[in-house]
């Protein structure tokens, strides 16, 4: 028997509308998948200027060379320059002497060392104004022992290495000779004696300055021995005596 024909259109038109139910949700199910979320991004690599590393590198290595920090010495042979002293009064030159100091520093450990020195002296001065100008020799020596109390501070910085430029602590003898002369290393007596000594407690640093030159400056309290030992504090007052050296030095 044949069908009726409201279900033939009807079994047509549902595959049709099949399609066209399909055919709305596929967008839909499109738009509810997650979006893909990454980003290419671009951008230019900073590069660290290194025009100031360099530079400050070549002054660092300037600086070692000029106070010769990375240069282990043993023995320093030093001739001081400065030892000049002038007095006048009423214009005229009153006491004028001046010679070249010449020691030798040996280091018996790294921070430890002993110092020798020599210095001979030109001497010329009045003993009143208007007085006769009388000239003479002198000899003043000095034996010290000293400490470099932050040497190895220095080498582990590598601001040093051994080589006499730190910091230290001294005690030393010094003595003079000759009857024209009144001074020692540390302290002045009066003129006439031919032997002269004083001790002397003192704080001092000493820098390399280049492959030949040095500077030595120090502060110290004196204490007469010879020719009669005197107070410590003249006058009841602290005396500190200041000492400066600049010259030529040679070390091994």
């Amino acid at each position: 028997m044949p069908a009726p024909l409201s279900c033939r259109i009807a079994g047509r038109l549902l595959p049709l509308l099949s399609l066209l139910l399909l055919s709305l949700t596929r967008p839909a199910a499109a738009q509810t998948q997650p979006a893909d979320t990454a980003r290419i991004t671009y951008g230019e690599e900073t590069v660290p200027d290194s025009t100031g590393y360099a530079f400050e590198a070549g002054l660092g290595r300037r600086l070692r060379k000029l106070t010769r920090v990375q240069v282990e010495e043993r023995r320093l042979w030093k001739l001081d320059l400065t030892n000049f002293s002038s007095l006048r009064q009423g214009g005229q030159l009153q006491d004028l002497s001046y010679g070249p100091r010449l020691s030798y520093e040996h280091k018996l450990r790294t921070s430890w060392s002993v110092l020798a020195e020599f210095t001979p002296q030109v001497l010329r001065y009045r003993e009143a104004v208007n007085g006769p100008v009388f000239n003479g020799v002198d000899l003043q020596t000095q034996l010290a022992g000293r400490y470099y109390y932050n040497l190895n501070k220095r080498i582990r910085k590598s601001k040093s290495a051994s080589n006499f430029s730190a910091n230290y602590l001294s005690v030393a003898l010094g003595t003079g000779y000759g009857r024209r002369g009144y001074q020692t290393p540390f302290s002045t007596e009066a003129r006439g004696h031919a032997v002269r000594a004083s001790v002397a407690v003192l704080y001092g640093l000493q820098r390399r300055l280049g492959r030949y030159g040095f500077v030595d400056l120090n502060a110290g309290i004196p204490l007469p021995l010879l020719p009669q030992a005197g107070p410590l504090f003249p006058n009841n007052s602290l005396h500190i005596m200041l000492d400066l050296r600049l010259g030529l030095a040679l070390g091994r």
